[in-house]
């Protein structure tokens, strides 16, 4: 079984020229030996607290996002102007174009578009999902996914959940892998016939 790159182990110094085909190789050669029967290698994980059964198996810096809009609000102007009849009528109309302009806006920041991207550390063990973007950490428990979409040649993983959170994306060289064992857990034995894993099995 291949190391992982040092870059992914706790931040010391990098020692692969090229950690996204690293990573694709470990997720390839991970898919096939599960497939033949083999359990995933466990790994050490420091820093977050797992269950009494639960074990690690993949640590990895990703970058996350998530899919909301906004609330549409917007505060209105009520600039108000004392004076001629000429200057009022102007004033009300800069007015009119100050809230339509921020009505426009706020209607285009309702759309649910990805946003708050940030790098985070990325744990996978048999149970669920941990990450630390460095204000605490944030579980997605495998029992809480309801959508699963995984973009290999994208390296993207997108997932949807049944907690009322807005679905997260997940993105970067470790992807591969992390879409294999989040498979695993969430279709079951299943999870090698979806075609969009096809590539990890060729």
């Amino acid at each position: 079984m291949p190391q992982p790159p040092r870059s992914e182990q706790r931040g010391t110094v990098q020692t692969v020229r090229d950690p996204w085909q690293w990573w694709w190789n470990h997720a390839r050669h991970s898919a096939k030996a599960f497939l033949a029967g083999h359990n995933p290698p466990e790994i050490a994980i420091f820093g977050p607290l797992l269950g009494e059964d639960e074990h690690g198996l993949l640590e990895a810096d990703v970058t996350l996002s998530f899919l909301y809009g906004g609330d549409g609000t917007y505060a209105r102007s009520d600039y108000f102007v004392v004076g001629r009849p000429a200057v009022m009528v102007g004033a009300l109309a800069v007015n009119a174009a100050i809230n339509r302009r921020r009505k426009v806006a706020a209607r285009r920041d309702a759309q649910p578009r990805w946003r708050g991207h940030q790098s985070v550390h990325l744990w996978s063990t048999t149970d669920r999902l941990i990450w630390d973007g460095g204000s605490g950490l944030a579980s997605l428990w495998y029992g809480d996914i309801t959508g699963y979409y995984p973009e290999l040649d994208s390296w993207t993983l997108t997932l949807a959940t049944s907690d009322g959170q807005p679905p997260v994306r997940m993105q970067g060289p470790a992807v591969p892998l992390v879409s294999l064992w989040t498979a695993t857990a969430v279709l079951g034995q299943r999870w090698w016939q979806d075609p969009r894993l096809a590539p990890l099995l060729r």
